[in-house]
């Protein structure tokens, strides 16, 4: 795969990352206009079809589920494009920093969602249990809640942390700012979403400011016009009779035949 096509890559994957977020607040814009107009509706006694309203839901719900599609995609765009790039500027940490982005997000995920799953059927359990008058305190669910978003929030400043190194390295060896101001801004995106999406528009001036390592033509210039080498001029053996010049290996004169010194 090219450098050109690896940066289209990274291209299209960073203006995927801008562009899905935007439609999930347009999504999200319908869909309570949506609930506000069937409520209105109902109350003001119109008698209006619901048939408008599932349709009105069946489409945005098949939206979200296309956006989904859609970052999937983008995600492997951009696997692809940092993996591709670790091997042009022989730098293997773009690729392995992004790898391990992904290890720990996906463990961490996973990790949570089965901590949240035994929590709540142990919560189950200990209230059907439970006889007595007294139930567990309230405060001690919200202590387990307040607990499992702490760990939450230092799975994804670690998983932003390697992408933040990832971009770091790929703007040291391109010599593009931009991505080290989209890897600090992807990492303080875990606590502010918001400033994460600007981090992707910074990703994405970057991809498309790449341009190949001049070292290459520079290099390349230099070895094709390289000047030759001119031999040391040769010295002359002159004739002690009538001046004439001649080579260093002659013993007679080349003009009037005496013999050289």
């Amino acid at each position: 795969m090219s450098f050109e096509s690896s940066r289209k890559l990274g291209l299209t994957a960073s203006l995927i990352y801008v562009i899905v977020p935007v439609m999930i607040v347009v999504l999200y814009g319908f869909l309570i206009f949506s609930i506000f107009a069937s409520i209105s509706a109902v109350f003001a006694g119109g008698g209006g079809s619901p048939f408008g309203s599932f349709l009105s839901f069946g489409v945005i719900s098949i939206a979200f589920i296309g956006l989904g599609f859609l970052s999937l995609i983008g995600f492997i765009l951009f696997i692809v494009s940092m993996y591709q790039f670790s091997h042009y500027y022989k730098e293997p940490g773009i690729f392995k920093n992004i790898v391990y982005s992904l290890v720990v997000g996906i463990a961490g995920a996973g990790t949570l969602v089965v901590i949240l799953l035994v929590a709540i059927f142990s919560s189950i359990t200990i209230s059907r249990l439970n006889t007595s008058a007294t139930s567990p305190a309230p405060g001690l669910f919200f202590i387990g809640f307040f607990a499992i978003i702490c760990a939450a929030l230092v799975i994804g400043l670690v998983s932003a942390l390697f992408c933040k190194r990832a971009f770091n390295q790929l703007g040291e060896k391109s010599g593009i700012s931009s991505f080290d101001t989209a890897g600090l801004l992807i990492l303080i995106g875990v606590i502010i979403p918001f400033i994460s999406w600007i981090g992707w528009i910074f990703a994405a001036l970057g991809f498309n400011s790449l341009k190949t390592r001049p070292a290459e033509t520079y290099y390349a210039y230099n070895i094709s016009t390289a000047p030759m080498v001119k031999p040391a001029t040769t010295q002359n053996k002159y004739c002690p009779f009538c001046g004439t010049a001649n080579n260093l290996d002659s013993s007679y004169c080349k003009n009037c035949g005496n013999k050289l010194l």
